[in-house]
């Protein structure tokens, strides 16, 4: 009995052996041969090279950056990484109700949120009530340029999952104050200035509960396609108001509910990269008819937007109700009416594209206020009021639209405890000044010359010393002794000449 218990327990340790043996081997031979082939993980993900010993150098071994460097790729390249991440991520999810995706959050009844919307619902990246009022004054000058032209012009908010869903935000964010928002400053700043604004946001709110079907998936960030028909519908039907014209009538037929998920209505679940789909209410799919004429108007329309467009071309409303449309994503890549990219909208005769519209709208959703338009709206004052423009505004702009720059302010202002609108306006100083050192032709004006000087002056902590001291004398404040001093720096350098 003795000798069968050892031969067991010998049995029992190279099994063990063989089983910890395997864990440590396949990995390995996974990644050399690809053994199985894995799902891939959904995402933005940049893969980098594998790691390579003939990129070694004594430098890097001894300051260890080779090291650093070898490793972090080969965990990119390990076997069964992909499956070992979706374990992780569903272990995160089932237990702890955790997201392991970047800028995902889980609201009450397993909503999924990508946090920017709550950010800019709750007024965390306000950037300030002054931006926006400057901003529809400007746009109202365009409007009237192009209504003179015979165009239209319309700033269409599209409705933002953090508003909508604001009853169901994670526990996170139950004691957060919510403050003005970028959303709330600009609409009435355009509604003021009397800038044309249809506020689909504010319509989707007013039907929230009294639809047939959700207006918003539940695990997507998006519009759902039946939420995406109304709003389109009700934009068909705005325009036609405004413009006097009769376009394509359009018709929701029936909608069809399928069982699998239309692309984007899981989009935020895709991210997640679980191991199991999570359960969600089905969404309907509108079987949309578009009944045409003779008297029937197809005009010509340019919308800049983000991706909740992409809804509405994927059922094919602006082929059917404009007679061209072409879709600028976030004012860049260009994307027309029948699905083909031809290419970046900075390659193009921006006058040209402008004038040849009947329409042009901007559609934004929640998420994107504080970046607004992407530079569209400055370009289309330039192009009518050409002239003088602010340098420290011209890079605040700059910031506000670069999404990683945007962010990298929102948590510095954070951690300095200041606003958001002072740390891009700092950073915005900074770029200008070292601009101006690196391309001074470019700046030429007494304003733009001696708020360089200015910046010289406060970028200087001896020559600050000596200003705090003169404003003491002279008994005035320490920002009108530093103007003071770089007019004076003005004169002497340019005047007397």
């Amino acid at each position: 009995m003795k000798r069968s218990s050892g031969n067991n327990q010998g049995w029992l340790k190279y099994f063990l052996f063989t089983v910890i043996m395997l864990f440590l081997i396949l990995p390995a031979l996974q990644g050399k041969f690809g053994l199985v082939d894995e799902k891939k993980l959904t995402g933005a993900f940049k893969t980098p090279e594998e790691p390579d010993f003939g990129e070694f150098t004594w430098k890097s071994w001894f300051d260890g950056t080779f090291q650093e460097d070898y490793n972090s790729r080969l965990e990119q390249h390990i076997g069964f990484r992909n499956s070992m991440v979706r374990v992780n991520n569903q272990l995160g999810y089932s237990i702890f109700r955790q997201a392991n995706a970047e800028g995902v959050v889980i609201g009450k009844n397993n909503e999924l949120f990508e946090e920017d919307y709550i950010r800019e619902y709750l007024g965390q990246y306000f950037i300030g009530d002054t931006v926006w009022l400057h901003k529809a004054r400007k746009l109202k000058a365009v409007q009237d340029t192009l209504a003179r032209l015979g165009k239209t012009l319309v700033v269409i908010f599209e409705p933002g999952k953090g508003e909508f869903n604001a009853d169901l935000l994670p526990p996170t964010y139950a004691n957060s104050v919510k403050t003005v928002s970028n959303y709330e400053s600009l609409s009435n700043h355009l509604k003021k200035s009397g800038v044309n604004v249809l506020d689909l946001n504010r319509y989707f709110i007013s039907i929230k509960g009294k639809t047939e079907y959700p207006l918003f998936p539940q695990c997507g960030t998006h519009w759902s396609y039946y939420g995406a028909a109304l709003a389109a519908d009700t934009t068909l039907r705005y325009l036609e108001s405004l413009k006097g014209i009769d376009v394509p009538d359009m018709k929701i037929v029936r909608n069809e509910v399928l069982d699998t998920t239309r692309h984007p209505d899981y989009d935020i679940g895709l991210a997640m990269n679980l191991i199991f789909k999570i359960p969600h209410p089905k969404t309907a799919n509108p079987v949309i008819q578009f009944t045409q004429g003779n008297n029937k108007v197809r005009p010509k329309v340019l919308i800049v937007g983000d991706s909740f467009y992409f809804n509405w071309l994927n059922n094919r409303i602006p082929a059917e109700a404009f007679s061209t449309c072409d879709f600028w994503y976030y004012n860049k890549n260009i994307t027309r009416s029948d699905g083909s990219t031809p290419g970046e909208a900075t390659s193009l005769d921006f006058r040209d594209e402008i004038l040849k519209r009947d329409i042009i709208l901007i559609m934004i959703t929640g998420r994107f206020i504080h970046s607004f338009a992407w530079g569209f709206d400055e370009q289309l004052y330039d192009l009518f009021f050409p002239g003088y423009r602010d340098p420290v505004e011209y890079f605040s702009n700059k910031i506000r639209v670069y999404g990683d720059e945007f962010q990298r302010m929102y948590k510095e202002s954070v951690a300095m405890n200041i606003s958001l609108p002072n740390r891009i306006n700092q950073e915005a100083k900074f770029l200008f000044y070292e601009d101006s050192k690196n391309h001074p032709e470019k700046y030429t004006t007494k304003k733009d010359l001696v708020m360089i000087f200015e910046l010289g002056i406060r970028g200087t902590p001896e020559w600050m010393d000596e200003i705090k001291r003169k404003a003491k004398i002279n008994k005035i404040s320490v920002d009108e002794q530093v103007r003071t001093d770089a007019e004076w720096i003005y004169k002497d350098k340019y005047e007397k000449k």
